[in-house]
This record gives C-alpha cells, structure tokens and sequence, in this order.
C-alpha cells in the first residue's frame, strides 16, 4: 500500500512514524513545503521518499492525509482531486469539520472518496522534531460519516488508523464541531483569556513572579500555533459562539455566588466540576 501525506509537522510526522513502525512494508511518501524537511523526515524514519509537489507525491497513493492548517486543506484537496487514481482515499485531520467535508465532498471526482477526520491527540509544538510514533496511541481519531461516504472507504481507513492504536469514533460533521468546540477550542479560547488577564493587568510583573503550576497547566494550550487557533475560531464559529454563550452562563453563575458570598453554592459549583472531571480522568 502506498500512503501519501501532506504536510510534515507534528501529526503528519507522526502519522508516519506510527504506520512505519506498524507496517514497515508501507510505502510513505512524505509532501512538505520545503525540501529540507524531506531529509529530516527521512533521517528521522516517518517516510521513505518525499517530494514538495503535492500531485506528484500523491498520483499513485491508495490513500492521501492532508495534515496542513485548517485553512489549506480544501486548496489541497482541488489541486490534488482531478489527478488522483480511481479507489484514492483521500483524509484529513482538521479540527473543524462542516465546512471542510461539505466542500471536499463536492470536489471529489466519481470513484475518489474523501472521508473527514480529526485525531484528538497533539502537543504544544507543531514541528515534525516533536513527532512520536506513539502520539496517537489510546486516543480517539474521529471520522465524519456523511451520506456521500463510501462504506469500503470507511472501513479501510479505520483498520488503517487501528495499525496507530487509536480509537476511531464516527459522528456526522456538525455533531464534530459541537463536541470539539466544547472539548478544545473553548480551552483554548479560555487559555487565550486567562492568559492576557494577567498580561495585560498593572501587577502583571509581580502576577508573573508569583505564577506556578496552577497557572501553567491551565494555560498549556496557550502556548501553541496561532495559526492553528485562528483557523479553529474562523472555520468552526457558529460552535465556538454557541459554547461560548454557555460558558458565560456557567461562569456568571459562579460569579453571582462569590458576589453574594453563598458559599453552598459556591460548594456546589466546585463540586459538581471535580466530580465530572474524576469522572472522565480519575481523581
């Protein structure tokens, strides 16, 4: 089987590195911008040959994963389509869904299947030195099921994913963007805020003195891509909008407490919050 993918970062580094060390006998061509990363990508393992021309990486592959921004991953799949072999499979791993599926799956010619998808597994650090083979073991990998998605596609892609120890979970576009606007793009969203309360309040530098673990790990997420926050935010907005609108509600409700000093039900809130997470977590 030959697998083509696009963009070589993080996920796409480490999708390969993950297949090659599952099935060695894949062959993996690897297609980033700059030739450079063809050399470090193979040096490091995650392909056997690469080649910065998107079609001419991608023309004999059984199944293609566009591991780009957000923002790129349609262009990709118009420069690409027209020029691939009758039974390509053709993924992604963004992380917003509707507007990528909707397209993708208009531009597909007959006999070509794209099916979405979204790993829910990533670090701070995008580049292709921070891939791991294992990035993806024990995590959900999300596929969008549509009306248009082939079956055979479907399941082909799944086994393939299995090789990586991931958990594939299939839900329709729209339900993706809900869940993965409460999940991580709102995190982020919260990360973001928190982050430049301190910054940009008159005690920032004795806040910043005094900022521990506390502050660190809730902001971790803040410390990523900004590119890739902005194509979350933009792709997924009605989403982002609607779970940011609850959220609000949540945290008014916390504040009505403090300002009235109820502390049962400022009990409460804490409570109901420490047993959801131990739940999903452990304590």
């Amino acid at each position: 089987m030959r697998i083509a993918i696009i963009g070589l970062g993080l996920i796409g580094g480490s999708l390969g590195l993950g297949l090659k060390k599952a099935r060695p006998d894949l062959k993996i061509i690897g297609v980033p911008r700059r030739e450079e990363t063809i050399q470090q990508a193979v040096a490091l393992g995650a392909i056997d040959e690469g080649t910065t021309d998107h079609v001419k990486g991608c023309i004999e592959a059984d199944i293609i994963f566009i591991c780009t921004p957000i923002h790129l991953i349609v262009p990709v799949v118009r420069e690409i389509a027209p020029q691939l072999k009758k039974g390509a499979i053709v993924t992604d791993v963004g992380s917003s869904k509707s507007e990528i599926v909707s397209q993708a799956e208009k531009i597909m010619p007959k006999g070509i299947y794209f099916v979405g998808g979204h790993p829910m597994a990533g670090k701070e650090k995008p580049k292709l030195e921070a891939a791991e083979a294992d990035l993806f073991k024990d995590k959900v990998w999300i596929l969008t099921k549509t009306s248009k998605t082939s079956s055979k596609a479907l399941i082909e892609l799944k086994n393939l994913i299995n090789l990586l120890g991931a958990k594939t979970q299939e839900m329709d576009p729209k339900t993706h963007d809900l869940v993965v606007a409460a999940i991580s793009h709102l995190p982020l969203a919260i990360a973001v805020s928190l982050v430049n309360t301190v910054a940009e309040h008159p005690e920032r530098e004795l806040m910043s003195k005094c900022a521990a673990s506390g502050f660190r790990d809730t902001t971790r997420i803040a410390s990523g891509d900004p590119i890739l926050g902005v194509d979350m935010f933009t792709t997924n907005k009605s989403s982002v909008l609607k779970i940011l609108s609850v959220f609000k509600k949540v945290l008014a409700r916390l504040e009505k407490s403090i300002k009235e000093g109820n502390n049962e039900k400022i009990k409460e809130e804490l409570e109901k919050a420490k047993n959801f997470r131990d739940l999903l977590f452990g304590p």
